[in-house]
């Protein structure tokens, strides 16, 4: 689904004195075909016509933007993996945008409290002013569990990081294979229970929709956390764990648990024989997603200098290497890419959640 957009400048040559040579030796034929052939060569050696976003970057360039710092509002507390990303990203901003990124930690309400906060700023559209977009945040507003629908209100700049969800036994457990846990659950419905890191979380998400397309029925059981359902599995405390690969990758290299498939279509560089679902005919491909956005409305071609200086950092191999030691690793898209993953995977995400039952739950924990 990934598309790594980062465009490579080319270095053009041209070699001009074998044309001229042909052409004096060869009469008006073969200087006709020489003019062609040169005419040609200069056509496919030319450089790309730039794109509208683009010549939109570049003058916003030439006109100064961006002339001071540009505010990031995390609405997430300190020290999370939200908070640990745009904190690397403001390292290299200055080297990338010209100018710092000051960071602002507003928790609350899953991401909610910040998002309203930032999208009631006033001016927050004037190019200086930037949050972020995770996967919570495309799935409240389906919930209704939020003022605002955030892919209304926001305008999406670049996915930086995205963690695969997996689907994790204890090291005892008696399944071996994902088809053996399919073939008991088909036999057993709603024997094996699975935990996950909250009713309406991507993790209850990507579990439903396991159970959807491989036609099985599992008890979802409900944690506070990814966390809390890890140390249940680490107990044997569940038959099943569905989490994000960050939190039960450690445990699957040594063999503490064992990790059945990854709920995506990409595998594991360090674990090649896990295998994904969508290899073994499951059209499942759910992941924690974290991403950066601006304000509805900002200037395009302000958005270009922030879609382009974005993706120059997330680029850069350093940057790579720094946010490999928190335990993420680059999964990069531009704001155009962004944007239309972002309105496939709400289509994908409503459809999961209204025919797995959980829509009705979250609502009716809300009411």
């Amino acid at each position: 689904m990934f598309k790594k957009g980062l465009a490579a400048a080319m270095a053009v040559t041209m070699i001009a004195s074998s044309i001229v040579g042909c052409s004096q030796s060869g009469g008006a034929g073969s200087s006709s075909a020489a003019s062609e052939t040169s005419s040609a060569a200069a056509a496919e050696n030319a450089e790309p016509a730039k794109t509208e976003t683009e010549e939109e970057a570049e003058g916003a360039e030439a006109s100064g933007y961006p002339e001071h710092e540009i505010e990031w509002l995390v609405p997430y507390t300190a020290g999370g993996s939200s908070d640990q990303m745009a904190r690397l990203i403001a390292k290299y901003s200055k080297q990338y945008l010209g100018v710092d990124i000051v960071i602002e930690n507003v928790g609350g309400g899953g991401g909610n409290v910040g998002l309203s906060q930032f999208v009631t700023t006033p001016n927050v559209n004037d190019g200086y002013n930037i949050t972020c977009f995770n996967t919570t945040a495309n799935l409240q507003p389906i919930y209704g569990t939020c003022e605002y629908d955030w892919l209304e209100e926001l305008e999406p700049l670049a996915l930086c990081v995205s963690i695969p969800i997996a689907i994790a036994v204890p090291k005892d457990s008696p399944f071996n294979t994902i088809e053996e846990l399919i073939d008991y659950a088909k036999e057993h419905p709603g024997e094996i229970q699975y935990g996950h890191a909250g009713i309406g979380s991507i993790t209850n998400v990507a579990g439903e929709q396991f159970c959807l397309e491989a036609g099985i029925s599992m008890t979802a059981v409900p944690f506070g956390s990814g966390a809390d359902a890890l140390t249940a599995i680490m107990g044997s405390q569940i038959d099943v764990d569905v989490a994000s690969l960050s939190e039960v990758l450690s445990y699957g290299q040594t063999g503490e648990l064992k990790l059945l498939a990854l709920c995506t279509d990409t595998q594991i560089e360090s674990m090649p024989e896990v295998p994904t679902l969508v290899s073994k005919g499951y059209d499942v491909d759910q992941m924690v997603t974290q991403g950066i956005a601006t304000a509805k409305d900002t200037p395009a071609d302000m958005v270009a200098v922030l879609d382009k200086g974005l993706g120059e950092i997330i680029a850069d191999e350093n940057f790579q290497e720094e946010l490999k030691a928190y335990g993420m690793d680059v999964q990069y898209m531009n704001a155009a890419d962004f944007g239309a993953f972002l309105q496939e995977q709400r289509e994908v995400f409503t459809q999961v959640v209204t025919d797995s039952g959980i829509l009705e739950l979250v609502q009716e924990q809300t009411n």
